[in-house]
């Protein structure tokens, strides 16, 4: 709980941060509450009181992805920002329900788990891509939007490592017992999720500066972020020779 309100604390006090970004360390407090409660019960309703907040962190992150998907391709105004809300509201639906149901049906709660952590790791994954994407393609990656997004990526992928004796039958013996892994993935989540909401904040930005743009619908009408990313740096020309 202690390191989960670390991440979302300095956040809800940054006052420059952007809204969503202060809402989202808020949430990331909910989430320590909801850890703290789930591990102290091991129940059902602890569970859900993990899970819930943990969901609508991811999506505020959704939301934002697909805000600067919509501001690069030029689209803005109520209807663009109904669906990303749609989008978001109704995939972290799903995270959560999905969960419970097979709960409520008697599947086991490893599968339970395990079918929680693809869902809600599949929303970060998108706000990570199209992060990096739209980062790349600003030239924010070698700024502190960049390192923000690689700390991020490299203590997920950390935290993970020391959460493959979850998956793995066997591994979780002998001299691995010693150590607190469970423990070590909770710090590194928590690094994970302080710099998101970093990271959240500069893609509002973005957000907010290609919207700005007079000329964006022009500009990006005729190709996606990614497939301009393709011709420009991706995939070698052939007619380059």
């Amino acid at each position: 709980a202690a390191v989960g309100l670390a991440a979302g604390a300095p956040l809800v006090w940054r006052t420059d941060a952007a809204p969503i970004a202060r809402a989202y360390g808020l949430m990331m407090c909910g989430v320590a509450v909801g850890s703290f409660s789930f591990h102290a019960t091991t129940s059902l309703s602890g569970f859900m009181i993990d899970i819930a907040p943990m969901a609508t962190t991811a999506a505020l992150m959704l939301y934002r992805a697909m805000h600067a998907l919509q501001a690069d391709a030029g689209k803005s105004g109520p209807e663009a920002e109904s669906a990303r809300f749609f989008v978001a509201i109704v995939t972290a639906c799903v995270a959560v329900y999905v969960p419970w149901i097979m709960m409520a049906f008697g599947v086991s709660h490893s599968m339970v788990w395990g079918v929680w952590a693809f869902l809600f790791g599949a929303m970060g994954a998108v706000f990570g891509v199209v992060a990096l994407m739209v980062f790349f393609s600003e030239g924010l990656l070698n700024d502190r939007a960049g390192f923000d997004l690689l700390v991020a990526i490299a203590s997920i992928l950390l935290g993970l490592g020391c959460s493959v004796h979850s998956f793995v039958p066997g591994l979780c013996e002998g001299w691995r017992t010693a150590l607190p892994l469970h423990a070590i993935w909770h710090v590194f989540s928590s690094i994970c999720a302080n710099r998101c909401g970093h990271v959240l904040n500069t893609l509002t930005q973005v957000c907010e500066r290609l919207e700005e743009q007079v000329d964006v619908t022009k500009k990006h009408k005729c190709s996606s972020l990614l497939v301009r990313l393709f011709k420009r740096d991706l995939l070698p020309s052939q007619f380059s020779m």
